[in-house]
This record gives C-alpha cells, sequence and structure tokens, in this order.
C-alpha cells in the first residue's frame, strides 16, 4: 500500500489526538506521546528523500507524492521540510513543558490537531485555503487557552477566556480579506492591464496579514492572550500559529511573484515594522502589568520580522526567520517566570501587587528577565544575533530606519528594568508583609535552567542555526 507524504504528515498527529483525548486522566503519558509523535513526524518531513520512497513493513510512503482530496492538492515542497519540521520539535517541546504546567489539559490533543491544520496550511497548493485551515486552527488554540495553569487561581480562570475570543475574532476578520485577495489575484492573471485589481488586492492582502501579525492598531489581542494563558499556550499562539502565518505570507509572495514587481510592498513592509517597533516599544515602556508585556515585547518582534522582510534580500528572509527560531525559547522562559510570580498572589501580575517578588520568587524573577533581554533582542541570545544583522541592513539604506528600530528594543528593555526595580523593592512590613517563598517544582526548575543553558549556548554559537535558517530562507526567492 503507498501512502503520499501528506497524509502521514496530517493524519498522524490528528489519530494521535483522538488517543491523547482518551488518556486526559494520565499527564504525562499525554505529554510524551504527543511529544514523541511529532518528533518522529518532524524528524521523518525533515530525513525523507522527496523522490524516493520509504518502506515500512507492508506501507510504502512517498513523501514527495501529492496528496489529492476533493480535487485540493496537498504536496510536500523541500522549503516545507524545515518549515514543518521546526513547527513540529517546538510543539514538542512546549508539551514537555506543559506537562508539568497543565495538568489533565486538552491542550496535548488539540495541539496534536492545531499542529496537523498548520501543516496543511502550509501543503496545500491553493493559499486560499491555507487561510481557512489557520482559521480553524485558531478556533481550536481557544480552548487550551482557557484553562488554568496548575496553582492558578479563581479570578484568572474566570477572565482567562477574553485574550481567546480576542484571538479567534481578530483571525476570522482577517479571514475574508485573505479570500478576496486571492480571487482580485486570480483576476489580475486574466486582465493584467486592470491595475486596480492589483492595488486592491494588495491593500487587502496588507491589512489581512497586519491583522493576523497583531500590528498596529490590531494590537490588542496580542497583550491580552498574554494576560490570560498559561505559558505553554501562549508560546504555542505567539511561535507556532504565528510561524504558520508567517510562512503563509512568504507562499503569498512565492505564489504570485509579480505582486511584489508591481506594488510596492517592499515600503509597506518597511513602515507598518517601524510602526509597529516603535509604538510597541513605546508601550512596552510604559507598562505596569507584567503580562502585557510580554505581549509588546512579541509585537516589537513581529515588527522586526516584517522590517526584515522588507530589505528584500535572502539575507532579510534569514534573519526574521532565526527570530522566529528564536522565539519559542525566550517566550517559553519568560511566560514561565511570569506563571511562578502570578502564583504569588492569586493571579496577579501588576506592579502593586509583585513588589519584592524577586525575594520569594528569585529562579521564576531570572527566568522572566532572561527571557525578556532574550526577546528584546539583547546580547547573550540568539535574537540580538538577527537584530543586529537587521540593523546593519536597514543602516545600509537609512540609518535612521536602524535607530528607529534598536529603539523598539530599547522600549522592551526598558520595561524589564522597570519590572526588575519593582521586583526587587521590598515593602514596608505595615504596607505588605513579604510573604512565604514559592515552593519551586523541580522538574520545572529544571526547564527553566535547560531554557536559560540552550538560549547561551545559540547566543555564543549561533552558526550552528544560521546555516539552517539561510538555507530555508533561500527557498523563497520572492524579491
Amino acid at each position: 500500500m503507498i501512502l503520499p507524504g501528506p497524509l502521514v504528515i496530517v493524519a498522524v498527529p490528528l489519530a494521535m489526538a483522538v488517543v491523547l483525548q482518551l488518556l486526559r486522566y494520565w499527564t504525562a503519558l499525554m505529554a510524551w506521546l504527543g511529544a514523541a509523535t511529532l518528533v518522529l513526524i518532524g524528524s521523518l518531513v525533515l530525513l525523507a528523500p522527496l523522490d524516493d520512497a520509504w518502506q515500512v513493513a507492508n506501507l510504502t510512503v512517498e513523501f514527495g507524492r501529492p496528496l489529492v482530496i476533493l480535487g485540493r492538492r496537498l504536496v510536500l515542497q523541500p522549503f516545507d521540510q524545515l518549515v514543518i519540521a521546526f513547527l513540529f520539535f517546538t510543539t514538542g517541546g512546549l508539551f514537555l513543558v506543559a506537562w508539568r504546567l497543565l495538568p489533565h489539559s486538552n491542550f496535548f490533543p488539540v495541539g496534536l490537531m492545531i499542529v496537523a491544520l498548520l501543516a496543511a496550511a502550509l501543503l496545500v497548493e491553493q493559499v486560499v485555503y491555507a487561510a481557512l485551515l489557520v482559521e480553524m486552527a485558531a478556533i481550536l488554540t481557544v480552548f487550551p487557552l482557557h484553562e488554568p495553569s496548575s496553582g492558578a487561581a479563581k479570578r484568572e480562570e474566570i477572565t482567562s477566556a477574553v485574550g481567546g475570543m480576542r484571538y479567534m475574532v481578530y483571525t476570522t476578520l482577517a479571514l475574508p480579506g485573505l479570500m478576496i485577495t486571492q480571487l482580485f489575484l486570480d483576476l489580475f492573471a486574466i486582465f493584467p492591464n486592470d491595475q486596480t485589481l492589483l492595488n486592491t488586492a494588495a491593500v487587502l492582502l496588507s491589512i489581512s496579514f497586519a491583522i493576523l501579525f497583531g500590528a498596529i492598531p490590531f494590537q490588542n489581542w496580542l497583550s491580552r492572550v498574554a494576560l490570560d494563558g498559561s505559558p505553554p499556550v501562549v508560546t504555542f499562539i505567539f511561535t507556532v500559529n504565528l510561524g504558520a502565518v508567517w510562512f503563509m505570507l512568504l507562499d503569498y509572495l512565492r505564489t504570485y511573484p509579480w505582486l511584489a514587481e508591481q506594488v510596492p510592498l517592499a515600503r509597506l513592509f518597511l513602515w507598518l515594522g517601524l510602526l509597529m517597533m516603535v509604538i510597541g516599544g513605546l508601550l512596552a515602556a510604559a507598562q505596569r502589568q507584567l503580562g502585557r508585556l510580554v505581549g509588546y515585547a512579541t509585537l516589537v518582534d513581529n515588527g522586526a520580522m516584517l522590517l526584515a522582510l522588507s530589505t528584500q534580500q535572502v539575507e532579510g528572509v534569514a534573519l526574521a526567520t532565526l527570530l522566529l527560531i528564536a522565539r519559542p525559547l525566550s517566550l517559553a522562559l519568560m511566560t514561565l517566570g511570569l506563571q511562578g510570580l502570578r502564583r504569588l498572589d492569586g493571579g496577579a501580575d501588576t506592579y502593586l501587587t509583585l513588589k519584592g517578588a524577586a525575594w520569594r520568587a528569585p529562579w521564576r524573577t531570572f527566568a522572566f528577565l532572561v527571557g525578556g533581554i532574550s526577546l528584546a533582542g539583547f546580547p547573550i541570545s540568539l535574537s540580538f544575533v538577527a537584530r543586529w544583522g537587521l540593523y546593519q541592513l536597514l543602516a545600509q539604506e537609512e540609518f535612521t530606519w536602524a535607530l528607529l528600530s534598536l529603539s523598539g528594543s530599547v522600549g522592551v528593555m526598558w520595561g524589564l528594568v522597570r519590572s526588575l526595580r519593582v521586583l526587587l523593592k521590598r515593602p514596608p512590613p505595615v504596607e505588605r508583609p513579604v510573604g512565604a517563598r514559592l515552593e519551586e517544582d523541580r522538574i520545572v526548575l529544571v526547564l527553566m535552567l535547560l531554557l536559560i543553558l540552550v538560549i547561551l549556548l545559540l547566543g555564543f554559537f549561533p552558526q550552528s542555526v544560521s546555516r539552517m535558517v539561510y538555507q530555508m530562507a533561500s527557498w523563497y526567492t520572492i524579491f
């Protein structure tokens, strides 16, 4: 029996999701089974020869063979291999983090379903169906986002639906624009002299992806998701979901190369990215709530990715991809620290309630700061390598753009410095007792130390990742 590769990539996680749904009582078993499934499929995708077949017992798997469903073709291309492997490996790692934080959670089965849908979105040849699959994945993400992490307060349980609802609503708002864009682009292929069709498609495409990336003025879903969600789910949305959106944008530009040639999309990405970085930095610097700081730091990072794309160079795409690969490490560490700090005061993360929290939860404070520094793109992190390369590319065109983009990173760092001052400040005993120290889960502590170690190693030895990233970017010859 011959199986096409896309069937294995999509169907195996979906089948395992059904199995995990029956194992909800055994959290460790769910986490390890789900992670093992994703690592196995991701490794097969990464190593599979597309022009050859793999024999497994009586089954023959041809990864280069297309899967046709109701006339829609799903096919694994060389540029999809590294992308899908990244999504699968990242989700598998987040399952291990969620093992200790989300007992009996539906994040494990639902996460498998989501990553299968996102993989299908990248495999399908008609990009309009990719938008539909991304929308379905966003709807499913709402369910695990609602679940409180271990030690969470009842107040979190009540308010956590807001972030998920906003995320779903904004993703739904972006869907019609993407579908109409597809229609206008197909019409332009028939009537190439009608520039109005192309201009309208470019405007709709820009607005739709601005919504999906949480660009100004659609940024409030980012901060709300970071405020409401548990660490693994927030990291999942900001890396796996947004990562799929990023590569869907590249697929649009690769499928319609004349779109970038005839419409000044690069200039549009430039100003949108600068706006996201500058405004995001200002909002991060002014925050008095740690959860929102995480959201606005991600907004700045999204802006940096669009800025890198605006350079119209393969190096720019590589730098943006490097930022995306560094993000799950930074965000996972930052949100793990945030989760522990929230446990000190019933789920609250405002400056008023977290005075002196560093003395009660030193490891969580350290994790929050190291993750934040990494996400801000400052030294000792992989993000710094990508940001520094971005500043150099921008400075070659206009030094002012490099300074403006740097201001976004400075704003995030200023927000972290303000937060550290509050966390280290001992409140007067009469005003508020310091309280007991946070009892750390040893496995969570080991996970945080591992994340810190990996961030430092990749920061000192970025060449271990940069070659792979450049290879991934070289497939997207869109400019």
